[in-house]
């Protein structure tokens, strides 16, 4: 069990970042199958091509708008995500993971979400269930929510493996990887897919990176004490809970409950959490600079 134990947290990024119920449910799922396929030619960008599969077949349930259509694209979207939690850790066990790579394995999880999110808003417009506003509304202000609080929770992940473990670059960091990246490939010509890939990829660190334009250096040991339990708190409005929550509501045929949770519930607790993170990361850089 211990050699076991050992061999699921190596294929993780760190278990500081992992959201719990990526910790004790989706990924030990994940893990299963790694060891399955592990010794297989079975590549990373394989597994995304799978986990957008059943990312549009959990649409494609969830568009029926029935309880049991409801149930099996919950199932689906659960698979897809376990898929996606595959994908990190091949790349991982195998030691193959690449720059295009990480694009791709996001961009399976938009394009599967986007499936979800259009099968369940024509799904609700089926379903015989009633809610405060109009299933668009909130469909739409749900994804909208996701979205935000993917960008918010991965942009914090980054910067405590980055400040507080010294594991990867910081955000700022991976975006001047990226430009460099785009460039090599515009004077190689050609490659336009993967080039239009890391143009939006660039996009998306633009936004995540807010109004901090300016690198600052943090120490690593106060910035891990004092960022440990935020990251912690952060984790529970991750994409990984999300879908938890989603599939739960599913499951139950009651979607009330992933809307509460996404418009109301995480909305005010990352207002909350960014105000107590600002403050916390000021003083830390001004000790740093005064230091």
């Amino acid at each position: 069990m211990r050699k076991l134990s050992e061999e699921f947290n190596a294929l993780l990024k760190h278990r500081s970042v992992e959201e719990f119920v990526d910790l004790y449910l989706f990924r030990p799922i994940a893990f299963i199958i790694v060891k399955l396929i592990g010794r297989t030619p079975i590549t990373p960008n394989q597994i995304s091509l799978l986990s957008i599969t059943t990312g549009i077949i959990s649409g494609f349930f969830l568009a029926q708008g029935t309880p049991i259509g409801f149930f099996y694209g919950g199932l689906f979207y659960g698979v897809s995500h376990v898929l996606d939690c595959c994908d990190g850790m091949i790349a991982r066990l195998k030691g193959n993971g690449s720059l295009i790579g990480r694009i791709i394995d996001g961009f399976a999880d938009y394009t599967s979400a986007t499936a979800m999110f259009i099968g369940l808003i024509t799904g609700l417009l089926k379903a015989d269930l009633h809610f405060i506003a109009h299933p668009w509304v909130l469909v739409i202000a749900s994804s909208i929510s996701t979205i935000i609080h993917a960008m918010v929770v991965d942009y914090y992940k980054s910067e405590f493996l980055a400040h507080g473990l010294d594991q990867v670059n910081s955000t700022l960091d991976d975006r001047e990887r990226f430009s460099a990246e785009l460039n090599k490939l515009r004077e190689a010509r050609g490659n336009y897919i993967f080039r239009f890939m890391i143009w939006v990829y660039l996009g998306y660190s633009h936004l995540q990176l807010f109004s901090n334009r300016v690198r600052i250096d943090y120490d690593q040991a106060t910035y891990y004490r004092k960022n440990k339990l935020l990251l912690r708190l952060w984790t529970w409005i991750g994409i990984a809970t999300h879908i938890f929550v989603l599939v739960l509501a599913a499951f139950l045929y009651k979607l009330e409950i992933f809307f509460y949770y996404t418009l109301v519930g995480a909305n005010i607790w990352m207002v909350v959490l960014l105000i107590i993170q600002t403050r916390v990361n000021k003083k830390i850089a001004r000790v740093n600079k005064g230091g």
